[in-house]
């Protein structure tokens, strides 16, 4: 379900250190190209393999990559596995698979890596760290044996890759919410009647619209415009400044807000439609958006390349406070280097409270006398802490979608701040 990065061309193990073991080597890097792991490994010297160019290189890891107790050596992959649940075998932190995985930007975008009936192993030694990579079936065995088991003539269908996650664990908690500009309310179709007396509409009512154009198609969702989303960290404009034809700075958008689903019955220029499906009801004056093609996004985890420093805009479920599967809406999207499937960290900003054991020295108040140091200091901090995680799942260009994960007893409010985890 999610998207994006590949493999670092480097040797699977440690072990391999002398010239004496080079037809070892020889033999791996072949077995790691067979699987679709690197690109090739003959133009590849045994003795000093190249390195990944850093474009194409995971960033590296603010911390070590830490490994369940319990975690297998190896793993055989089973129809129904995901990346995710296999990483999450091995590693404490599953979204940091791509540590692991050794993976860069090409593999991220077409995680095509491992296929059920494949073996996954640990190499817990690897240079760099622990390393995950999948067993070459008919790579040689230490002892020279090649193990050989009866088949079956056939035509094989082409193998199916594994998801990164199933579609099913995120969706039910994924709002359809839209990042729109005013200007596109301004040209978007509109609802401005319904049949009879209607006042709200639901499933199967219809209703007129203008603005539907014949190459919009038939099929449409229902939005009304939401709340204005405000970037504080954009400083705000003078008031002298104001005018009615400039837009505010610090509105980068505004939320459409996802109604239902409708069809065309009449084409003209005031189209007749009908309600396909409601999740709220539907008022005149709503808008209409073509429904988008329907994709599977493959969703990869990962922390993001670059740093990112945002700020929870909204809590669109309408709440002052969110918990774990809750959406909040950030500050910051593709321009800023969001992408699909990143993780952020939560963070619970500083407070400041007055210390209740500062105590004013007595001589401080008798006039002309100089002033004493007192003990304790007049206010204390609270430093920052990490609360939880986001996923991001929808971008757009200055604003993005996060699904709420992993947080603790504190609870995620606008204005808590989110960085690289």
């Amino acid at each position: 379900m999610l998207t994006n990065r590949a493999l670092a061309t480097r040797p699977a193990s440690a072990a391999m250190k002398s010239s004496a073991d080079g037809g070892a080597l020889r033999r791996t890097l072949a077995a790691l190209a067979a699987v679709g792991l690197i690109a090739s490994a003959s133009a590849q010297a045994p003795a000093a393999p190249p390195a990944a160019s850093a474009s194409d290189a995971a960033p590296a890891a603010a911390s070590p990559v830490q490994i369940q107790e319990n975690a297998p050596d190896r793993y055989t992959v089973v129809k129904g596995d995901t990346l995710w649940a296999i990483s999450a075998r091995f590693l404490k932190q599953p979204w940091r698979w791509p540590d692991v995985w050794r993976m860069n930007r090409e593999q991220i975008r077409n995680p095509h890596l491992i296929y059920p009936g494949q073996v996954v192993v640990l190499d817990r030694n690897a240079p760099g760290g622990p390393r995950l990579m999948v067993e070459d079936p008919n790579a040689a065995r230490p002892t020279g044996v090649v193990r050989l088991s009866p088949q079956i003539r056939g035509e094989a269908r082409e193998a199916q890759p594994i998801i990164s996650i199933d579609p099913k664990d995120v969706e039910p908690f994924m709002v359809r919410n839209l990042v729109i500009g005013a200007e596109a309310f301004a040209d978007a179709p509109q609802i401005v009647r319904a049949q009879g007396e209607r006042v709200t509409m639901a499933a199967g009512d219809p209703f007129y619209a203008v603005g539907v154009k014949p190459e919009m198609g038939k099929e449409f969702q229902v939005f009304r415009r939401g709340r204005e989303l405000r970037d504080t960290t954009i400083p705000a404009r003078p008031w002298y400044r104001w005018r009615h034809n400039e837009p505010d700075p610090q509105i980068i958008g505004y939320e459409g807000e996802y109604l239902g689903d409708a069809r065309v019955v009449n084409a003209g220029d005031v189209a007749k439609l009908e309600v396909v499906t409601t999740r709220q009801e539907i008022l005149i004056g709503d808008y209409l958006i073509p429904t988008p093609p329907v994709e599977q996004p493959r969703y990869i985890p990962r922390a993001p390349d670059a740093q990112i420093d945002a700020l929870v805009m909204t809590l669109p479920s309408g709440v002052q406070e969110a918990a774990k599967t809750s959406v909040v809406t950030i500050n910051r999207g593709a321009r800023h280097g969001v992408e699909l499937g990143h993780v952020l960290a939560i963070f619970k900003q500083p407070q400041t409270f007055k210390n209740p054991r500062y105590s004013e020295p007595t001589l401080n108040w008798v006039p002309f006398w100089p002033k004493q140091q007192a003990t304790e200091s007049a206010t204390l901090a609270i430093p920052e802490e990490r609360i939880g995680l986001v996923f991001i799942y929808k971008v757009f260009d200055h604003v993005s979608y996060g699904m709420v994960m992993n947080t603790g007893k504190e609870p995620v409010v606008v204005g808590n701040r989110l960085r690289n985890p």
